[in-house]
């Protein structure tokens, strides 16, 4: 009598490892790097070094997005914001606009209508 196969079925595994990889992705989005594209650029830009306080939270322009918004964060603290309701134009807060502070602990939250969802993107020196 033949007895049924042992160990887990193929599909059972190829299962698994899409849901890690999946994960993976998941886990890369949740803190993603300081600036990136997703249909337009979008994230944290450094201004002329990592020491001078001028940093931005930034959605360039593109997307038929009629909606996005930059804010600029401090650690866990919102700082400031720009919102804009048009796709023409660069959605841009910039630090100075607000106070001054320690670009390590800076990072930008950006949302853009209908192109991808609100997620922050942290400081390249991040120190938070």
């Amino acid at each position: 009598m033949l007895s049924p196969p042992k160990g887990l079925p193929l599909g059972l595994v190829l299962l698994a490892l899409f849901c890690a990889a999946s994960f993976g992705a998941i886990v890369t989005v949740a803190r993603a790097t300081s600036y990136h594209t997703a249909c337009v650029g979008h994230g944290f830009v450094e201004g002329a070094s990592q020491t001078d306080g001028s940093f931005f939270s930034r959605i360039e322009a593109g997307c038929s997005a009629t909606y996005r918004n930059c804010e600029l964060w401090i650690g866990s603290a919102g700082a400031g914001a720009q919102q804009l309701y048009t796709n023409s134009g660069t959605c841009s807060a910039w630090s100075r606009d607000f106070g001054d502070y320690n670009e390590c602990l800076g990072n930008a939250r950006v949302y853009n209508q209908s192109v991808f969802s609100y997620h922050p993107h942290y400081a390249p020196n991040w120190c938070g």
